[in-house]
């Protein structure tokens, strides 16, 4: 049984609220693509990865702008304040009215004005950078001597002391499982210590060099969150004004909301599906996706600063703002594992866009327009100034302070942990929304010190880490587990203040009731590390996988459906020289009393059955039954018969690479296909050769469940005897 120190904290209630006329829990739109195939689908060319990033920027929640800064600067006056909604409004009435001797008195005034106005003169738009960055950083001087009751005072510290510094067109780098991207970001929010670098100049000068870009590159690990992203579709822009006041200037109708335009070349080819529903592939395989206990192995990783080797830039000029924006959030989210959320602007034209991104969804409050509504600007850069470092969305658990790395001990227990983040062996997760699953090796004293559970028999001292973001009112992978099943659970914890809901409920986007659909929360679980199964070859393989057929069989008929069969959760381990087969990996698993309460994605695209793909069952009204997991072990099997040779991922010409960059309704044609006429071509690695006659009579029963008529209902257990008892006769 899982260790946890205070176990009535971790529990997650059972579905009771389950959308009207839904059979299955549909698709969501989801990024993970991304992380689970970036061996596949690299993350430097974005024409790749931009589909995926789409689905995650596209359908954003609103909210007012002045909401917005009512709830950013509530948050600065410190965590144990509970501000009402009146002493919001009041704080930000207050800030408004301090700022304004800034925005209209003395020689500052003027200064400000006069960079917006060369902002609003200059046509290119790599021109302005500057003079907005400017404004901006002469503004914060001055905020810096601005008291207001309720905001704390500010202090004068490198480490947290920020200023907007011009980055492009010097490139970011970062790793992603052996993949390097390079971003171009055109303005960024960094300290005044990373501003500085090696340099010795007093802070003061920094300001000015902060106009252009950096001598040497910036790393995603210090940029503070927030990035600007400058379009400058309108020329010339009507100047500042020459007395400011309090109120909010209302932007035409066209010019609210920053929003998503569609482009040829959008989507991946098939994508057919209505707002709301995804296609998303989905934790594909062991070679991309590892799962809680699975690392990569030899895989080495590029410094950030290391340009052999690199690919060129393929960030096309004609990126939308907003999938920009996304891509850069992406960053930021892999650049901090336990990332709680990201704050980031657009600029276009005078107006500049509040994002607030967290596993949940996306959030975009009203434009400001910063040049006709200046007070506003500055009291959005008040809040960016005095923000604390958990504001920015760092978790304060893991990351207390800029540049923290070390032993932590997590809150409440006595559990210490040593996460080994820059190891090869890492692996994190590139997106926005979903669970964003994060895989890593974790040495912990007190965990090693545990008595070893004697039902279990996996002998491995080495422990892995699984972060993740799950849905709160789904059945928790700590809840299944606990009630006996494999794999080993050494530990878990439910981090505090991590719920997705917080936000909305604040914003008043939804009360209490709405804000749970759909809400997530950060786990941390810590296992004993698995082999993955890919690793074995010949009959050995043939047998785990078998183990792991009967062992998700028995689950089932004891109500515990895991619905995510996929090769990275077929794992297992070695005792006395025999491999134990081991399914993994609950997180989507429920129980039979469950029923779905929100679009939460049940599946791993390349390996669901052909059933499941489509549109009727993406918007859930096709119930996931066992057939339907009995046919995705089908599809592992040819899988790994296909594309490994001697435990290892064939490095070039491996078949079926295109499944992993469709979606659900292009996938299911690719995948009859395949059935109907590409099979009989096949031919497997001579390592899985005896697998092969395995799969020949899977695949006979399959053509006897997709007949001429359409899909053939199947009980639980003639589904078990027709597609995979029958076939496994005589090869063990």
């Amino acid at each position: 049984m899982a260790n946890n120190a205070d176990a009535t904290t971790h529990k997650t209630p059972p579905r009771n609220s389950a959308e009207v006329g839904l059979k299955s829990t549909p698709h969501a739109v989801s990024s993970t693509v991304v992380s689970e195939h970036i061996s596949t689908v690299a993350v430097q060319e974005v024409a790749n990865v931009r589909p995926w990033i789409i689905r995650d920027v596209q359908d954003f929640e609103k909210c007012e702008a002045d909401i917005m800064l009512q709830e950013l600067l509530a948050g600065c006056t410190g965590p144990s304040q509970s501000l009402s909604a009146i002493e919001k409004s009041t704080l930000l009435q207050n800030s408004l009215k301090a700022v304004m001797p800034i925005c209209n008195e003395g020689a500052v005034a003027q200064e400000i004005k006069g960079h917006l106005t060369n902002f609003c003169d200059i046509e290119p738009k790599t021109a302005t950078y500057a003079p907005f960055v400017r404004a901006a950083n002469c503004a914060l001087r001055e905020l810096s001597e601005l008291k207001i009751h309720g905001i704390p005072e500010f202090e004068d510290d490198d480490k947290t002391n920020i200023l907007l510094h011009v980055n492009d067109t010097m490139p970011i780098y970062q790793d992603h499982q052996g993949r390097q991207s390079k971003r171009k970001p055109d303005v960024v929010v960094v300290s005044h210590q990373t501003a500085l670098g090696e340099n010795k100049q007093k802070s003061q000068a920094v300001t000015e060099t902060a106009c252009k870009p950096p001598k040497d590159n910036f790393q995603w690990t210090d940029v503070r969150s927030t990035l600007l992203e400058f379009k400058r579709p309108q020329k010339h822009l009507p100047h500042p004004l020459s007395a400011y006041k309090t109120d909010y200037v209302v932007p035409a109708p066209s010019a609210q909301y920053m929003k998503y335009v569609k482009d040829a070349d959008a989507t991946p080819a098939g994508s057919t599906l209505p707002t709301g529903s995804a296609q998303t592939p989905h934790g594909a395989s062991n070679e991309l996706r590892p799962s809680s206990q699975q690392l990569s192995r030899g895989v080495k990783r590029k410094r950030a600063g290391n340009k052999e080797n690199q690919t060129k830039d393929q960030e096309p000029n004609n990126t939308h703002p907003v999938v920009q924006n996304g891509l850069y959030v992406a960053e930021m989210f892999a650049a901090h594992i336990t990332r709680l959320h990201v704050i980031s602007f657009i600029v276009n034209n005078d107006y500049i866009y509040v994002w607030f991104f967290d596993r949940k969804n996306v959030i975009q409050s009203t434009a400001i327009n910063f040049v006709q509504d200046l007070p506003r600007l500055l009291v959005l850069l008040l809040i960016m100034q005095r923000m604390r470092y958990d504001q920015w969305g760092l978790n304060p658990v893991f990351e207390p302070e800029p540049g923290f790395s070390g032993e932590v001990m997590v809150e409440d227990t006595q559990i210490d942990l040593e996460l080994d983040l820059k190891s090869a062996e890492c692996i994190t997760h590139f997106g926005i929304r979903g669970r964003a699953t994060t895989v890593f090796p974790v040495k912990s004293k007190a965990l090693s010190g545990l008595r070893r559970d004697p039902s279990f028999l996996n002998e491995s001292p080495e422990l892995v880490a699984k972060l993740f973001w799950p849905e709160e009112t789904r059945q928790s992978e700590p809840d299944i587990l606990d009630e006996g099943h494999v794999p080993e659970l050494v530990w878990f914890y439910k981090f505090k203040g991590t719920s997705t809901s917080r936000i909305r409920i604040a914003l008043g986007l939804k009360d209490a009731k709405q804000a749970k659909q759909g809400n997530r929360v950060m786990y941390i679980l810590v296992f004993r590390k698995l082999i993955p199964i890919t690793t074995l070859s010949g009959k050995e393989f043939l047998a785990a996988w078998w183990q792991i057929v009967k062992c998700h069989h028995a689950l089932w008929k004891g109500g515990v459906f895991h619905r995510d069969v996929s090769p990275s959760n077929l794992m297992g381990y070695r005792l006395r020289g025999q491999f134990i087969g081991v399914l993994n990996d609950y997180d989507l698993s429920s129980f039979q009393r469950d029923s779905p309460s929100s679009p939460e994605r049940t599946g791993t695209v390349p390996f669901m059955a052909v059933d499941l793909l489509t549109l009727e069952a993406i918007q859930g009204k096709v119930e996931h039954v066992y057939a339907h997991d009995a046919e995705s072990f089908i599809w592992v099997l040819t899988w790994v018969c296909l594309r490994y040779e001697g435990g290892n991922l064939l490095s070039q010409n491996r078949p079926l690479d295109e499944w992993l960059k469709s979606g659900a309704i292009r996938c299911r044609e690719e995948k009859n296909d395949f059935r109907s006429s590409r099979f009989p071509t096949m031919r497997p690695s001579s390592s899985h050769e005896v697998s092969w006659g395995v799969v020949e009579k899977c695949f006979t029963g399959l053509h006897s469940v997709y007949g001429p008529l359409g899909y053939r209902t199947l009980d639980d257990q003639s589904a078990f005897e027709l597609l995979l008892e029958v076939p496994m006769q005589g090869h063990l």
